[in-house]
């Protein structure tokens, strides 16, 4: 049987839009797939700590946001975790002819670099695997976003920074991210 004990909480400084969020898991009896793709059993104990930091800021129509998270596995052979992901995403956020908001900017995730899962096709499941290291690139897009009344469109050009640090860009092992590509999006609400 597994078991999963937690324990967590938060903090929230409304007047500074500051988040923290502090958690520790204790799992026992994990059940995963090895190296070989074979259902396992750890019969120990594995212990992870996540703690994340949200902070927003705004000056004018300048908007930043950020998500910082930092976590650690007892058992990283069982359980790989990256030890920091970060996401922020930098805009402009306006309103254009007193009907059109408009949010212009660019967003980035990132986390440093580990032996990520894998995939078996033949079983449709994800494996550990300790030959491969993923991460450590930063991913971007660049996009523009509108809403006028309740037509929504967006424009955006995905992994704008496509070979611009380096050609490791893998999701997981075997997997790259997808190339650089444009992107665009029309949603209509036909609700009253």
């Amino acid at each position: 049987k597994m078991r999963n004990y937690g324990i967590g909480g938060e903090l929230t400084i409304p007047w500074t839009q500051t988040k923290l969020h502090v958690g520790f898991a204790n799992l026992q009896n994990y059940v995963y797939f090895d190296k070989n793709s074979m259902p396992s059993q750890e019969r120990g104990n594995i212990q992870v700590f996540a703690a994340t930091l949200k902070q927003k800021l705004r000056f004018g129509i300048w908007n930043w946001d950020n998500s910082l998270t930092y976590q650690v596995s007892s058992n990283q052979a069982v359980l790989p975790l990256p030890t920091l992901s970060v996401y922020s995403n930098m805009y402009l956020y306006f309103v254009a002819f007193k009907v059109l908001n408009i949010q212009l900017g660019v967003d980035c995730n990132y986390f440093t670099s580990y032996y990520g899962v894998d995939y078996q096709p033949a079983t449709m499941s994800f494996h550990v695997q300790d030959e491969i290291k993923i991460g450590n690139y930063p991913f971007m897009n660049a996009y523009v976003t509108c809403k006028l009344k309740k037509v929504r469109f967006y424009l955006m050009m995905s992994h704008v920074n496509q070979g611009w640090f380096s050609r490791d860009y893998f999701s997981m092992p075997h997997y790259p991210m997808n190339p650089r590509r444009f992107q665009i999006g029309l949603s209509v609400d036909f609700a009253n």
